[in-house]
C-alpha cells in the first residue's frame, strides 16, 4: 500500500496474516500481491520462508525485511504472525522514515559528486587557461553557473605601487546589459569589495538595502539606480593564494532557484569558496607564468647584449636573424608549397623558434676575443712588424749599394758614373719589387666573401721566398711560413685553426643552453640554435647532420643567418654585398647541395629579409 511516497509491500505464501490484511484495507488500498508490482521504492517488505532474500533485496535494496515466526533466518527481523496492527503501523513508519533518510541521503551524495565533478571540471579548464582575460571571464562565469546566480564581479588587488589599489577587472549579469569600463579603485572598507579585500572576511547579505547600521560598508546602488535591476543576494568572498594571502575579491549577486532570488545558503558559500580558492590558484599560476616568460625573455635579451658587447662589429645581427628567421617560418604554410601546407605553427612555436635564432650565437662568448673579433688575416700588430722587415730589409739593400759605390771609388773604376748609375737603378728595383710584394702582402691581409684568384696565391709564393737576416744572425724568411699560411686563407680571415675554434662556438651555445631550466614549450631551443650551420649534405658542423636530421626551424634560421652575415654593413672583414649578389650566393648553395631548395624560394618569394629593412 502507498504511504507518504513509499510502497508497503507484502510478499505472499499460502497464507496473509490477517493484521496485514487489515492493515492495509483499513488505509483503502489493495494488498501488494507481488514483488514486482512495485514502482516506487519499498520501505517495507514481509516475506515467508519461500521468498528469496537475495531477489527481495535486488529489488528493493531500501526496504527493511521482516520475517513472520521465525520463519526466514536472513531477514532484517521477525514478526509474530498474530501481530497486532498497531505494532505494524510503527515498524512501517519507521521502516519509511528509515528510507526517507536514505534516499535523502543518496540524494545529497549525488548531488555533492556533481558539485566536486563540476569543481574539479573548472579547476581542470582554469589551469588550462593561459589568456589572463579569458580566465577572468571563465572564473567569474563558471562560479555563477555553480550557484545560480544571476550576476557577479571580480576584482584584483594591485600591490605594485605603494599604496595597493582593487582593479575593478570585470562585471557580468543575465538580467541586464553591462557598459563597463575597467578601473583602478581606491581600497576603502566603505565598499563591500574593499571591506573583504581588507578584511580578508566573507560578506553573505540577504538583502543588500537592509545592511546593519552599525555595519562600516555600505551598498553602492549606482548600478542599480543606472539600470533599474534590483539587487538582493550578495554574496563577497577573498581569493586567497597558497600563502592564504588576498588577491582579488569575488562577488555574486541574486542567487535564483525555481525563478526566486534566495539567500546564499552554507552549502552554496563553501563551493565558491572552493572557487575562490581555485581561482586564487590560477590567476597566481598565470602571474608566475607570465613572470617566467618575461624572465626568459629579459635573459634573452641580456644575453644578446653580452654577445654584441664582446663582439660589437655584429651589432644587430641576432636581432635581425631572429625577425626574418620568424617571419619566413611563418610563411612557409601560406606558401603553396606541398610540404608545407600541413605545418601547424601555434605561438609558442614562433616563440621558441625566436628566442633559438637570438641565441643562436650565444656560445660566441667562449671564443677567444682575438679569434671572434678578427678583422683581417693577420693581426694589426703582425702586419706592423712586416712592414718593419720589410723596411728593413730595404735598409739593408740600401747599405749593400752604398757599399758597392765607396768600392767603385776604392778601386777607381773606368766608368764610375755609369757603374754607379746600375748600382742605383738595381737598388731601385729591387726596394720596387720589395714594395711591390708589401702591397701584395696588406691586400692578401684583406679577407674575401668569395675565393681569391690563383694569381694571387702566386705572389704570396714569391713572397713567401724572400730571404731575410734575423737581428741573431740566423738566416730565415721575411715573412713567416705561418704568415703565408694566415695569408694563404682563400675566403674570410681565419685560419683552419682558428675556422675551427669560432666553429666551437655552436656547440658552446648548445651546451650552455641546455643547462638551462626551458619550460616543455621551449625544450628544443637549445637544438635549433645549435644546428643553425649544419648543411644538407652533410658537410656542416658541429655533428654534419644530414637533410632531414637537421630541425626545419634550424634549416630556416640557416638561410636567414647566411643572408644577414652577407649583407651587414657593420662587418669590418667584408664588404657588405648587395642583395641581388647575396641572393646569388643562396642559389649557389641550393645548387651546391647545402640549403633547402623551398625554403629559400619562399624565402626570396616572400621577402623575409624585407622584415629587418
Amino acid at each position: 500500500m502507498a504511504r507518504n511516497g513509499q510502497l508497503f509491500a507484502v510478499a505472499l505464501g499460502e497464507r496473509v496474516p490477517p493484521v496485514f490484511e487489515r492493515v492495509a484495507r483499513n488505509r483503502g488500498h489493495e494488498l501488494v500481491t507481488s514483488l514486482g508490482s512495485a514502482s516506487l521504492p519499498v520501505c517495507l517488505v514481509v516475506v515467508d520462508a519461500d521468498d528469496d532474500i537475495d531477489r527481495v533485496r535486488e529489488r528493493h535494496p531500501h526496504a527493511l525485511i521482516a520475517g513472520l515466526d521465525g520463519s526466514h533466518p536472513q531477514v532484517d527481523l521477525q514478526l509474530p504472525r498474530n501481530a497486532a496492527a498497531s505494532a505494524v503501523e510503527r515498524l512501517y513508519a519507521h521502516a519509511s522514515a528509515l528510507v526517507a533518510q536514505r534516499l535523502q541521503a543518496e540524494s545529497d551524495l549525488v548531488a555533492q559528486h556533481g558539485r566536486v565533478r563540476q569543481l574539479t571540471e573548472m579547476a581542470q579548464a582554469l589551469a588550462g587557461e593561459r589568456d589572463p582575460a579569458r580566465l577572468l571571464e571563465r572564473i567569474l562565469t563558471e562560479g555563477r553557473r555553480l550557484a545560480q546566480c544571476e550576476g557577479g564581479s571580480l576584482y584584483l588587488i594591485d600591490h605594485e605601487n605603494a599604496t595597493p589599489a582593487l582593479n575593478f577587472k570585470l562585471v557580468q549579469n543575465d538580467a541586464v546589459d553591462v557598459t563597463f569600463e575597467e578601473r583602478r579603485l581606491h581600497i576603502t572598507a566603505t565598499s563591500l569589495a574593499g571591506y573583504v579585500a581588507l578584511t580578508g572576511e566573507e560578506l553573505n547579505i540577504p538583502d543588500a538595502y537592509a545592511i546593519d547600521a552599525d555595519r562600516p560598508y555600505r551598498f553602492n546602488a549606482d548600478f542599480d539606480r543606472s539600470t533599474g535591476y534590483r539587487s538582493r543576494s550578495i554574496l563577497v568572498l577573498p581569493m586567497r593564494d597558497h600563502r592564504a594571502v588576498v588577491v582579488g575579491v569575488l562577488q555574486f549577486i541574486n542567487r535564483r532557484i525555481d525563478g526566486e532570488v534566495v539567500a546564499f545558503d552554507d552549502e552554496t558559500t563553501e563551493v565558491l569558496r572552493a572557487v575562490g580558492s581555485q581561482a586564487a590558484i590560477a590567476i597566481q599560476k598565470n602571474r608566475l607564468i607570465s613572470d617566467i616568460r618575461t624572465l626568459f625573455e629579459q635573459f634573452v635579451q641580456a644575453s644578446v647584449k653580452a654577445i654584441e658587447r664582446r663582439d660589437p662589429t655584429t651589432s644587430g645581427h641576432s636581432f635581425r636573424v631572429a625577425q626574418t628567421t620568424v617571419s619566413l617560418f611563418a610563411a612557409l604554410p601560406r606558401s603553396g608549397i606541398a610540404r608545407f601546407k600541413g605545418l601547424e605553427l601555434s605561438e609558442e612555436n614562433l616563440t621558441e623558434v625566436r628566442y633559438a635564432a637570438l641565441l643562436h650565437d650565444f656560445g660566441k662568448v667562449g671564443v677567444r676575443e682575438a679569434v671572434l673579433v678578427k678583422s683581417h688575416k693577420l693581426p694589426a700588430e703582425r702586419l706592423e712588424i712586416l712592414n718593419y722587415r720589410f723596411e728593413l730589409e730595404k735598409e739593408r739593400l740600401r747599405s749593400q749599394a752604398l757599399r758597392q759605390e765607396i768600392e767603385l771609388l776604392h778601386h777607381g773604376a773606368a766608368d764610375y758614373v755609369e757603374a754607379k748609375r746600375q748600382i742605383r737603378a738595381a737598388l731601385a728595383q729591387q726596394e720596387a719589387r720589395l714594395d711591390r710584394f708589401f702591397s701584395a702582402l696588406v691586400e692578401a691581409n684583406d679577407p674575401q666573401v668569395t675565393p681569391r684568384a690563383t694569381a694571387s696565391l702566386r705572389v704570396l709564393d714569391e713572397i713567401g721566398a724572400l730571404p731575410f737576416k734575423e737581428l741573431d744572425g740566423r738566416d730565415g724568411r721575411i715573412v713567416t711560413q705561418a704568415d703565408l699560411q694566415a695569408l694563404s686563407v682563400a675566403r674570410g680571415s681565419l685560419t683552419a685553426a682558428e675556422r675551427a675554434e669560432i666553429q666551437q662556438h655552436v656547440a658552446y651555445t648548445r651546451d650552455f643552453l641546455a643547462v638551462l631550466p626551458w619550460p616543455p614549450e621551449l625544450a628544443r631551443v637549445p637544438l635549433i640554435a645549435a644546428a643553425h650551420h649544419e648543411k644538407l649534405d652533410g658537410s656542416g658542423y658541429p655533428l654534419g647532420l644530414v637533410g632531414e636530421e637537421i630541425p626545419l626551424a634550424s634549416r630556416v634560421m640557416t638561410v636567414c643567418d647566411i643572408y644577414d652575415a652577407l649583407t651587414a654593413m657593420d662587418r669590418p672583414y667584408k664588404p657588405a654585398l648587395p642583395h641581388d649578389r647575396a641572393l646569388a650566393i643562396l642559389e649557389e648553395e641550393v645548387h651546391a647541395g647545402m640549403l633547402d631548395a623551398d625554403i629559400v624560394s619562399v624565402f626570396m618569394a616572400a621577402g623575409a629579409y624585407r622584415a629587418t629593412a
